[in-house]
């Protein structure tokens, strides 16, 4: 299977179209005639790219997106003609081509796209946050509690939400240590929160010498108090993060292609993989087998042995070619991968089953899209039979300038839906 490293076209790309969810980024100017701008020479690659994959989803749709930024009508119109003939599976998202959304011929396509991928399954409004200027990420399950965690880039802290709604901040503001909070995963046994958190643009009262840095960092749930941070420097996103069987720690760093781990008791990350073995890794998930399951803008990988000294990274065969690459947050339920998928479309969330040797998918079902309250949805959680996710991070973003968009009228925060997952497993 041809995969092209990418590492120093696409993944700018990526971390540019992350941090413009949660900052309302300005459109970049029309095309002139004079030198070729980085995004028309990040286009001329993209299409050497679909020349040698002419099926990758991924590169097709982010291929019109760009060009939509720039303007570029009929090279966007181009792009999203034979992404239409490979077939997205999802509505285009309208954040995405904000530049040509006046056309008539791109409106006549987004009618064609909704046609071919109309809302399928149900899902129920678990709770309407009554806090606000988070803009979340990550999500996890206190079963303990009752309560569902999202990470807050904003506000460089957790929040714990009720059913009803309410809030309140899981780390005292002396605390601090935190940077924009990003992934997260409970660890019952000890009662704990590890985070991940990475110096961005959008967070509150950044601080000299944060700039590309990014900690790996141990919550005490009953108390909020730092139990133990692991720094890391040099340009570095700690993106995602899950817990292994054995109490390892294992976190996508998305930046330069790779995956750290924190050993039981460990005083430093090391990088299992070397740089630039992913392409702007995100979702992770610990498989019953004790292997990894980690998404890219390629796919899904599985890191097989993760403890040993060099473990052996593949890229997983899905059923049909279909593309899973993109995948924001993953979580493992029982047998199966409930996954967010958010890097093309206005998302969609599947469910995964591998074979018994985790080299494959052997299943992939799409359980819900096209739901009205979708805007770019990233993670979620398990909570016994649901699936918990907060629907509509991007309800509020960051503006360049500071400050943050308001809610809009009659909303009190951001909205938590609940996907049933009893018959999955």
């Amino acid at each position: 299977m041809l995969i092209v490293r990418l590492s120093c076209l696409i993944l700018p790309l990526l971390l540019l179209a992350a941090a413009c969810t949660r900052i309302s980024c300005a459109q970049a100017p029309a095309p002139s005639t004079a030198e070729p701008s980085p995004q028309q020479r990040l286009l001329a690659q993209l299409s050497a790219l679909a020349d040698k994959e002419p099926r990758h989803v991924g590169v097709l749709y982010t291929a019109a997106k760009v060009a939509a930024g720039i303007r570029d009508q009929v090279q966007a119109l181009a792009w999203l003609d034979r992404l239409e003939q490979v077939g997205l599976g999802d509505e285009l998202d309208p954040d995405d081509f904000a530049g040509i959304a006046e056309a008539p011929a791109y409106r006549e396509r987004v009618e064609r796209f909704s046609r071919a991928a109309r809302p399928l399954g149900v899902a129920s409004l678990w709770a309407e946050t009554r806090c606000r200027d988070l803009l979340p990420e990550g999500t996890a399950w206190d079963a303990r509690r009752n309560e569902l965690l999202i990470s807050s880039g904003r506000q460089r802290n957790v929040f714990a939400i009720k059913p009803d709604g309410t809030c309140r901040a899981v780390v005292p503001a002396p605390e601090g240590k935190l940077l924009a909070v990003l992934g997260m995963a409970v660890d019952a046994a000890s009662d704990t929160l590890w985070v991940a958190s990475s110096a961005a643009p959008f967070m509150r009262d950044p601080q000299p010498g944060e700039a590309g840095t990014a900690r790996l960092t141990q919550l005490d749930l009953a108390s909020g108090r730092v139990l133990a941070s692991h720094l890391l420097s040099g340009g570095v996103l700690l993106n995602d993060l899950a817990i292994a069987a054995d109490g390892s720690i294992y976190v996508s760093e998305s930046r330069a292609g790779r995956v750290y781990r924190l050993r039981p008791q460990g005083a430093e990350l090391e990088a299992i993989v070397p740089p630039n073995t992913l392409e702007g890794p995100n979702g992770i998930a610990a498989l019953a087998n004790g292997d990894l399951l980690v998404a890219d803008f390629h796919g899904l990988w599985r890191i097989a042995s993760p403890s040993a000294p060099q473990p052996a990274v593949h890229r997983l065969v899905t059923p049909n070619g279909v593309y899973l690459g993109g995948f924001d947050g993953l979580a493992r339920a029982g047998d199966r991968v409930i996954g967010v998928q958010n890097l093309v479309g206005r998302a969609r969330i599947w469910s995964l089953t591998l074979d018994a040797d985790a080299a494959a998918v052997s299943a992939a079902q799409v359980l819900l899209r096209g739901h009205a309250d979708f805007r770019n949805p990233t993670t979620g959680a398990i909570a016994g039979d649901r699936f918990l996710f907060v629907a509509d991070p991007n309800v509020q973003t960051a503006l360049p300038t500071g400050g943050v968009t308001p809610l809009p009228d009659g909303r009190t925060g951001h909205r938590i839906l609940a996907l049933p997952i009893r018959n999955l497993y």
